[in-house]
């Protein structure tokens, strides 16, 4: 075979490759549905989530809460909630010494990944809600904080966090907040 036929149909190839990786990324980035809070001085908590969750605001810029629709089960059910404190002498270490979450669950593992360009703290909780309800779920906590803003981002479910594991780099990847 001609060398040169071989190196055009590689080309084409790892062209025809490329536009596959990158229509992929771009689904996962774009699928689902784009969430915008803003406070009244403008402050915002944008990100994307997945289909079949649900978010509505409790307190514009500081509470959000979301839930996935897809079953009717409440043992299963899985929630996320993202909280905006203003830090002002508060830390990141006092914020998660007082969540109830790690008062009352169980750590299984902790480690940091960026989140909007910041080292956020995540932690995975095995809760326990006592020996006569059995095992409540399990939580991953993200904590960052930027911007004079402490934000915690909690993902709570009846059934295992692996099962969530995309919904949660779905919201966690997309996650960005600032000025409007």
């Amino acid at each position: 075979m001609n060398k040169k036929f071989i190196n055009k149909k590689f080309m084409v190839v790892a062209a025809v490759i490329l536009v596959i990786i990158l229509a992929m990324v771009y689904f996962t980035i774009a699928s689902g549905t784009h969430y915008t809070s803003k406070d009244s001085k403008g402050n915002e908590i944008s990100f994307n989530y997945p289909s079949g969750w649900v978010f509505q605001e409790r307190t514009a810029g500081e509470l959000i809460q979301g839930e996935k629709n897809s079953t009717d089960n409440s043992t299963y059910r899985s929630v996320v909630t993202i909280t905006r404190t203003l830090a002002n002498g508060t830390s990141l270490d006092q914020v998660k010494s007082n969540d109830i979450y790690l008062k009352t669950g169980t750590v299984i593992n902790e480690t940091n990944r960026s989140v909007d360009g910041v080292q956020a703290t995540v932690i995975d909780i095995d809760e326990m809600a006592g020996p006569e309800r059995g095992k409540l779920g399990e939580v991953k906590l993200v904590l960052l904080s930027k911007d004079d803003y402490i934000y915690t981002i909690t993902f709570v479910t009846g059934g295992t966090l692996e099962k969530m594991k995309g919904d949660i780099d779905h919201i966690l990847n997309s996650f960005q907040t600032g000025k409007s």
